[in-house]
């Protein structure tokens, strides 16, 4: 009996190195050999944010910083970190990152900037200050066309801005502002115009700085620097250099002198405040249905509008995708809400961790996956989320920005507007730039985390 052994596990350790990446994969395989096959794809670590999102206050990260503080991006289907079993009470918990420092910065001729420095005396000063008490953010009166959670906004439409543009810096869909401001042509939107906006994040202004460019730059890695789109920072230019660009996009040159926008000011009091705790009453449960798997039905209660809007988008993708398998639901919030262990969010019935669809061996699996390149279902992944977007009630979705750029790529390639791609998503403006309704978060590489209206 020990050969026959022998022989299954040289075979498993055998499929595990040569399976290509764009191989069919087995269908029935035992849970527990699947850490051979795919190695760190199961991963039960769920990290909600804290926050909707982190305002960079001065609009000049450097290129691939991220809220995190990691410098590169996230490599796509990397292991973020070990989840604690499913059998736990809950997930690990999340340490929400730390405030960013505000900076004091100056501009220079090639827009990066400068941070200045503490004298030797300044130091010793505020080592020996006692921290002071932090006040109290004072929000102006929210606005009844905001339904009074926020303050009416004005934001001046830039050259080359489109309506997707203009709502995704805001947290906001294009619907919202064409019924807010009345427009009947989005397409005939002009610079200098002012639009009403409600924002669902913070407003950040912004002004005109020369960029220099240099050696081994190109539009794609500048403009993600200025959390902008090489398309957005193209628009900008003015003049031959404009006409060369928009003519040809590898057509710049070293020592080009580029018009950018930076970000000058966040204003974190006119967006709303923060809504993660609370408590849930009224609570209607999510039960199991025939098209989806409920990890943790004690942990599944939510509003009636959230779960109806889960149910509504669930159907939508079903009849796009009959032939997907089960949608994995995650936890919502407890009865009752409140602080739920593992969770900073998900207290207030308006949370729901949805896994992401994969194929292969990994279809019905009941955990979430990891995003691995040999299963992920790019298609019905996509189609999953749009359909939770498609419902309306969406405030924003958590999701790797590694993963967005798989699903952006796709989307993209399958004929999605770049007025909707703007709208939508974060990426490709760096996960440093709070923009669009799919936003980066870390721990976010085996789900996405939507967060509802309310």
């Amino acid at each position: 009996m020990q050969k026959p052994r022998t022989s299954l596990l040289s075979a498993l350790l055998t499929l595990s190195f040569v399976l290509p990446a764009t191989a069919a994969v087995p269908t029935k395989v035992h849970e527990r050999t699947l850490e051979v096959l795919l190695p760190g794809v199961l991963d039960d670590a769920d990290e909600p944010p804290d926050e909707l999102e982190a305002p960079v206050v001065d609009g000049q990260e450097e290129a691939g910083a991220d809220e995190d503080g990691e410098g590169e991006e996230d490599t796509f289907g990397e292991v973020e970190g070990e989840g604690e079993s499913e059998d736990e009470e809950g997930a690990a918990d999340d340490e929400a990152p730390p405030p960013r420092p505000s900076k004091t910065s100056r501009t220079s001729k090639s827009g990066a900037s400068k941070s200045s420095t503490s004298s030797k005396s300044s130091k010793q000063a505020s080592a020996t200050k006692k921290p002071s008490k932090q006040k109290p953010l004072e929000r102006p009166k929210g606005a009844k066309e905001c339904e009074y959670r926020t303050p009416l906004y004005e934001h001046e439409v830039a050259k080359g801005e489109n309506l997707g543009a203009i709502a995704g810096r805001y947290g906001v869909r294009r619907d919202d502002l064409i019924r807010l401001n009345q427009i009947k042509n989005p397409n005939l939107i002009r610079p200098g115009q002012r639009l009403k906006v409600c924002p669902e994040i913070a407003p950040r202004t912004r002004k005109e700085v020369e960029h220099v460019v240099a050696k081994g730059e190109n539009p794609t890695k500048i403009a993600e620097r200025y959390g902008m789109t090489a398309n957005e920072l193209i628009a900008l230019q003015k003049g031959k250099l404009g006409e060369r660009l928009k003519a040809n996009p590898r057509a710049l040159r070293i020592g080009d002198h580029l018009t950018v926008m930076v970000e000058v000011e966040a204003k974190p009091e006119l967006a709303p405040a923060a809504e993660e705790r609370g408590v849930l009453r009224a609570s209607v449960q999510l039960a199991g249905g025939a098209h989806y798997h409920v990890k943790r039905p004690h942990l599944a209660y939510g509003t009636d509008k959230t779960i109806r809007a889960i149910k509504s988008a669930i159907s939508r993708y079903k009849q796009r995708r009959p032939k997907g398998p089960k949608v994995h639901v995650g936890d919502i919030s407890r009865q009752g809400g409140g602080p739920l262990k593992g969770h900073r969010s998900h207290q207030r019935g308006v949370d729901v961790d949805i896994g992401l669809v994969h194929k292969g061996i990994l279809a019905g699996e009941k955990k979430f996956v990891d995003a691995n390149p040999q299963t992920l279902d790019i298609a019905r992944t996509w189609a999953l989320i749009k359909a939770f977007t498609d419902t309306r009630e969406v405030r924003a979705i958590f999701l790797d920005y590694g993963v967005q750029k798989i699903l952006y790529d796709y989307a993209r390639k399958s004929g999605v507007s770049q007025d909707t791609l703007d709208e939508l998503f974060q990426y490709p403006r760096g996960k440093g730039h709070a923009h669009g309704i799919i936003r980066h978060w870390k721990g976010h590489r085996n789900h996405f985390h939507v967060r509802f209206r309310g």
